[in-house]
């Protein structure tokens, strides 16, 4: 992957990132989602997304120390966040969002310090598995915008 193209990938996350930080801070409470989707508020958004770039980066970090990427958690999506949200119900909304925020800094700084000579296709779709398309997506499923 060239520099510039990553640069463009970070950009574009970092734009997606802080849009969805908005909308998740200008909604603190209560339901976010559609009637037919999981009654999550900001909170359970932010817990889901810290899993999700944490669990993204480990099989990030794996790959490029020994090019393995780690088992999925077990289950199919849905199955995974709803374990996860019940694990994580019990944080409070500025628990969840530095936990995501901390996770998402994470993430960035692991991706800039990548040697573009190191890049080839798993390492970049493991960088962009949890990335903008998840965030816009997210926002996307908010109802209350």
């Amino acid at each position: 992957m060239e520099a510039d193209a990553i640069a463009n990938m970070l950009a574009e996350d970092r734009a997606e990132w802080a849009a969805l930080v908005a909308v998740l801070d200008a909604c603190p409470d209560g339901p976010l989602h559609d009637p037919e989707s999981p009654e999550w508020n900001a909170g359970d958004v932010y817990a889901h997304l810290a899993r999700w770039m944490d669990n993204s980066m480990a099989a990030f970090q794996s790959w490029l120390a020994n090019r393995t990427i780690p088992p999925p958690p077990e289950g199919d999506d849905d199955t995974i966040n709803a374990r996860w949200q019940r694990e994580d119900s019990g944080l409070t909304l500025d628990e969840a969002r530095a936990r995501a925020q901390q996770a998402f800094e994470r993430r960035i700084r692991a991706i800039e310090s990548v040697p573009a000579e190191r890049w080839d296709a798993v390492l970049e779709a493991t960088a962009k598995a949890d990335a903008a398309g998840h965030y816009r997506n997210h926002r996307s499923y908010i109802v209350v915008q």
